[in-house]
């Protein structure tokens, strides 16, 4: 695996902060959720900034926080749902991570966000699928994907630990050829 790291992409509410922590405490590594360093960074949560300071800089936080996480080694880094649509920023994930795809019906993004009030500045009934849909190509050159509706964390964690290599490299076209099946974790 490229220097070291997972990455954790994929929609909103896909699971992609639970599943990193727990990947995080099995493999002893650092877990960085990029949302939350942008927070901090920005002085003020998510939602807010897009509200007050506008996506673009939102974007532009991001990528600079995501440059940093896979910059260095033995990290789990839980992405934004919207990191990978640009371009340079999903080949940077890609050349340094092991990029890991969870997958999500969009009726299971609806119910999980219903928990969740007001903390998904992107996401009401009316455009989960078309935002959906406009992130398709972004999730689709990945090292490996899961399908995470009805599963637990553990049982998502145990397929993604079960499906990467933890040394070795991870390169071109055989990467993304191995992602070109959703692995469907048992109940």
């Amino acid at each position: 695996m490229h220097s070291g790291n997972i990455c954790i992409g994929g929609f909103m509410c896909s699971g992609k902060t639970s599943v990193g922590r727990e990947l995080s405490r099995r493999l002893g590594w650092e877990f960085l959720d990029t949302d939350v360093v942008i927070e901090q960074r920005a002085g003020m949560p998510v939602p807010r900034i897009f509200a007050e300071l506008g996506e673009p800089v939102f974007r532009r936080f991001e990528f600079e926080v995501v440059s940093e996480a896979v910059g260095g080694s033995n990290r789990v880094v839980s992405l934004g749902g919207g990191a990978l649509v640009n371009t340079e920023l999903r080949n940077r994930v890609l050349a340094n991570a092991c990029l890991v795809i969870l997958d999500v019906r969009a009726e299971t993004v609806l119910c999980r966000a219903e928990r969740q009030k007001g903390a998904r500045p992107l996401l009401d009934s009316g455009t989960v699928h078309s935002l959906m849909a406009k992130r398709t190509s972004a999730y689709a050159a990945c090292h490996l994907r899961v399908a995470t509706d009805e599963f637990p964390v553990n049982a998502v964690a145990d397929r993604i630990l079960a499906n990467i290599p933890l040394t070795g490299t991870l390169t071109g076209t055989d990467t993304i050829r191995a992602a070109a099946e959703t692995l469907c974790v048992p109940a």
